[in-house]
């Protein structure tokens, strides 16, 4: 049987997203997506709402590329993630993260983006 490694982020963007260069100087981009949760409070009967920031990665640089000129601070996005671990070293201590890395990212905002 396969296995698959699939995540999908449907959200606002909660700024601009930011570029820099990365291993060997390849663009790599970085992206905050707030996604909301609602539910209705079992005791009180009232809707509630929560956010949840996911942080996005995006590595291939030509995607990070248009990432940078294209999103900004409440664009609505669609995105195809993976979930990745990764483990490094800090002061002689083993620290661990998770990483949201893009292979598919589109603006949901309507119209063209103005130019800056």
């Amino acid at each position: 049987m396969g296995s698959t490694n699939l995540v999908i982020i449907r959200g606002h963007a909660g700024a601009d997203a930011k570029g820099f260069d990365g291993a060997k100087g390849n663009k790599v981009a970085k992206l905050s997506v707030a996604t909301n949760r609602t539910w209705i409070d079992k005791e009180s009967g009232e809707r509630r709402e929560e956010t949840d920031w996911v942080p996005l990665t995006i590595l291939n640089p030509k995607t990070a590329q248009w990432v940078v000129d294209n999103i900004r601070k409440g664009d609505a996005i669609y995105a195809e993630a993976r979930i990745a671990e990764n483990k490094f070293t800090r002061d002689g201590q083993p620290v661990y993260s998770t990483d949201v890395i893009v292979s598919t990212i589109e603006r949901l905002t309507p119209g063209p983006r103005a130019e800056d």
